[in-house]
């Protein structure tokens, strides 16, 4: 159980007792834990860590110099640092930073310092690594080290982060959530206090468990499964965390930073990034453990034909459907939206039925996953059946899928296409793709439920 806690948020990393103790030091009195590695390599971690935000770093960390000295260190910091971490700051803190490194043939205005052939090695040993780190520079004397220099660096560092405004924030982010967390777990053994009889009784691991087995059932509404129990758990915990944010004080906490954040950003917003920021905020990945049918989930078919008869239409059909009638007079452009487009469903079924286990039948609404240099062969003109999100928006797939554009991605549905599929196992020509988080999903169920509740009458005038 010990490993949870084996995550630290600073590093060290430097070979020379006679540095790092200065900076350890510094790093204490700031109030600021951390890990100290040598390099050595038997005391390298037996995972990267996930959740770095920080690296002191000494570039030398064997006896070497030069392509040596970049490659060791490299290898090392890849050992210590995810590569899925981001974003890190690393403070090159060396003796030789910008020492020029001799290069045959290269002239010596045109030789790269120690520092730069480090970042050059670490990129190619690692290539995410170059749009997730944020290199600055400290000083570290090669000689004399001055009698107050724990003094003198806890300056430093102040001064070496001090210009770092977004994360800046994004540090202060972090405490809050961990503020927050810290909130809602003395609250839960606030819980635990009362199922344990009052203050005069002595709290235990079981007096916790009680309250986190009847958060679960809450969450559950009573049906409890092996299955369910830890996503309800989740579910919950995320919520009264949620809650905590709110009202622990961020906007106060945040506000420093008003400024900078009111003003526009400096260059025009890309529909690709638009596209990656969706991706963020509408979806999310299928839960691990996947019931069968889960409210949310896409799903994409493996054979159109399925798709055909699970919904009762042609291909024609479906062409007309969702594709516009520019393309549909010409054979050889319906082909090559057939080949773009991916026919999908959607899982609209009430939550609570499905929270409750009364759902007998799963309400899926079916259309395209389309590419977003597809969307403007789409058939939106005079297409009432037409279900989409508000506003149309685009986002990106986490999860690729060989033939099919993903950085920006359209969902187009069909009212006309709704079937009630039985709950059983997934026939394997359906496989969950995604998940529409429960806002988006509860606007389709909503706009779904409108056409269909509409009424048609006959009057005469």
């Amino acid at each position: 159980m010990i490993e949870q806690l084996a995550s630290p948020s600073v590093c060290v990393i430097d070979d020379d007792k006679n540095d790092y103790v200065y900076i350890g030091d510094a790093l204490n009195e700031l109030f600021v834990s951390y890990v100290w590695l040598s390099g050595a390599v038997d005391q390298l971690p037996p995972h990267p860590f996930t959740r770095v935000q920080l690296v002191f770093l000494d570039l030398h960390l064997s006896n070497s110099l030069g392509k040596d000295a970049a490659s060791y260190t490299a290898n090392v910091f890849t050992k210590i640092v995810s590569a899925d971490t981001a974003p890190v700051v690393v403070v090159i803190w060396s003796k030789y930073a910008d020492d020029k490194v001799a290069q045959a043939g290269v002239p010596p205005e045109d030789q790269e310092t120690e520092s730069e052939l480090f970042k050059r090695t670490l990129f190619e040993a690692e290539p995410k690594f170059k749009n997730r780190l944020i290199f600055l520079e400290m000083d570290k004397p090669k000689k004399d080290r001055p009698a107050d220099w724990t003094d003198r660096l806890k300056e430093q560092i102040k001064t070496a982060l001090g210009d770092q405004s977004a994360i800046g924030l994004l540090w202060t982010w972090d405490s809050l959530v961990k503020d927050a967390n810290a909130a809602l777990m003395a609250s839960l053994t606030d819980l635990a206090e009362q199922t344990a009889g009052g203050v005069d009784t002595e709290l235990t691991d079981d007096h916790l468990k009680e309250v986190l087995q009847r958060l679960t059932r809450a969450q559950s509404e009573t049906v409890v499964t092996v299955e369910n129990a830890p996503g309800s758990l989740v579910a919950i915990l995320s919520q009264l965390l949620a809650d905590q944010l709110e009202h622990g004080g961020g906007g106060k906490a945040l506000s420093p930073h008003g400024t900078w954040l009111a003003q526009a950003p400096g260059s025009k917003t890309k529909s690709s990034l638009s596209a990656r920021t969706n991706s963020f905020l509408l979806i999310a990945e299928p839960p691990d453990a996947l019931p069968p049918y889960m409210p949310g989930i896409v799903y994409r078919f493996t054979d159109n034909a399925e798709f055909c008869r699970v919904f009762g239409i042609s291909t024609e059909i479906l062409e007309k459907q969702f594709c516009n009638q520019q393309r549909q007079n010409n054979p050889e452009r319906v082909d090559t939206w057939n080949t773009a487009v991916r026919p999908v469903a959607l899982e609209i079924s009430p939550v609570c039925d499905v929270t409750n286990n009364k759902r007998y039948h799963a309400i899926l609404i079916g259309g395209v996953a389309v590419p977003g240099d597809r969307i403007p062969h789409l058939q939106t003109k005079n297409n009432e059946a037409l279900l989409m999100l508000p506003g149309g928006p685009t986002f990106s797939l986490r999860r690729p899928l060989a033939g099919f554009n993903s950085d920006e991605v359209f969902i187009a549905l069909s009212h006309r296409l709704r079937v009630s599929a039985k709950i059983a196992p997934l026939p394997p020509w359906l496989v969950p793709w995604f998940r529409l988080r429960e806002l988006p999903t509860t606007a389709l169920r909503n706009l779904h439920m409108a056409y269909a509740s509409r009424v048609g009458f006959v009057s005469v005038m």
